[in-house]
């Protein structure tokens, strides 16, 4: 075979090179990787945002527009854990579960090992919170309310919880604690009620607690009737708070363990905000009280609320 000159070599190697050029390059197509989504400020939307230092393993950025510091991660501003995380330990709460069982829980499903004080600590910040997003807000309520009380312990020591339902829509329209059960209690329970419902009742339904003679007459006059029945009544008859009252086992697990009247009155609170607007009913066909009044709310569930109020700085 003849051997080939250098400059024959070079020529055939050109020559292969410039058939290699002719052919298609195999390139990726747009749909074979996506890009990652920009990073945008938590606080105004912007993604005209910098590098702003590293906190504890963390990365921080700042927005050049809104000059505010953030992380680009699903926790409330200042916390460890999770939007989620802590919307399902408040609804834990509010459904029953106590302190301890909410932190088991997060170590078991989450491997989160957070202690129940700080548990603790989430549901009075979030409960605050809460009340300051739904207690300006009315519901479109019925003419016709029912009241009912039940007694609630701390230390050994009665105390006596009134509730006050819209018998339509089933939304508990007040909730009133105290350590009496007269006509100052029952007055409270009726101007709580009218306040947050914006209106008078037509009529308003009771058992036979002399308590209710009064107070319902010092607060609305003879704009309302006040009806004295009972659960086995076929007209007017308070079956529904009685039913209402069943979930008292509920809330009493939620108030189990506080040792004052201030401290669990929060916490009752925030357990009619998860009654109204965070709780479907079978009676209601899974609607909230909320919905049943045609009530528009800020926020659905717990984790919800965490995140709108906990991503403030």
């Amino acid at each position: 075979m003849t051997q080939r000159t250098p400059e024959e070599r070079n020529k055939a190697i050109d020559k292969i090179v410039a058939e290699l050029m002719k052919r298609p390059v195999a390139h990726l197509e747009d749909h074979h990787f996506t890009e990652p989504e920009p990073i945008k400020c938590k606080w105004c939307g912007s993604d005209d945002i910098i590098k702003h230092g590293v906190k504890e393993g963390i990365q921080q950025y700042l927005c050049q527009k809104c000059r505010r510091q953030f992380s680009n991660t699903d926790n409330p501003y200042g916390m460890r854990t999770t939007v989620t995380q802590i919307g399902d330990s408040l609804n834990l709460y509010y459904t029953g579960s106590s302190l301890t069982d909410i932190a088991q829980h997060l170590k078991t499903v989450y491997n989160n090992p957070v202690d129940r004080s700080t548990v603790y600590r989430w549901l009075i910040k979030f409960t605050k919170e809460a009340l300051k997003l739904f207690e300006p807000i009315h519901p479109k309520v019925g003419d016709a309310w029912i009241a009912d009380e039940t007694v609630i312990k701390f230390n050994d020591i009665n105390y006596w919880v009134f509730d006050c339902i819209d018998r339509d829509s089933r939304f508990l329209l007040a909730s009133h604690l105290s350590p009496n059960r007269g006509t100052a209690q029952a007055k409270r329970l009726m101007e709580l009620a009218s306040e947050r419902a914006g209106k008078v009742p037509k009529k308003v339904i009771t058992d036979s607690l002399r308590a209710y003679l009064d107070g319902i007459e010092l607060v609305f006059g003879s704009e309302t009737k006040h009806i004295q029945s009972s659960p086995f009544s076929e007209i007017d008859s308070t079956n529904i708070v009685e039913r209402f009252q069943a979930t008292i086992k509920e809330r009493t697990k939620v108030v189990w363990g506080f040792k004052t009247p201030q401290s669990a009155g929060l916490i009752l609170s925030g357990f009619w905000i998860h009654y109204n607007y965070f709780r479907p009913h079978l009676s209601l066909n899974n609607r909230t009280p909320a919905e049943a009044a045609k009530t528009k709310v800020p926020v659905k569930n717990w984790t919800e609320l965490v995140r709108k109020v906990g991503m403030i700085q």
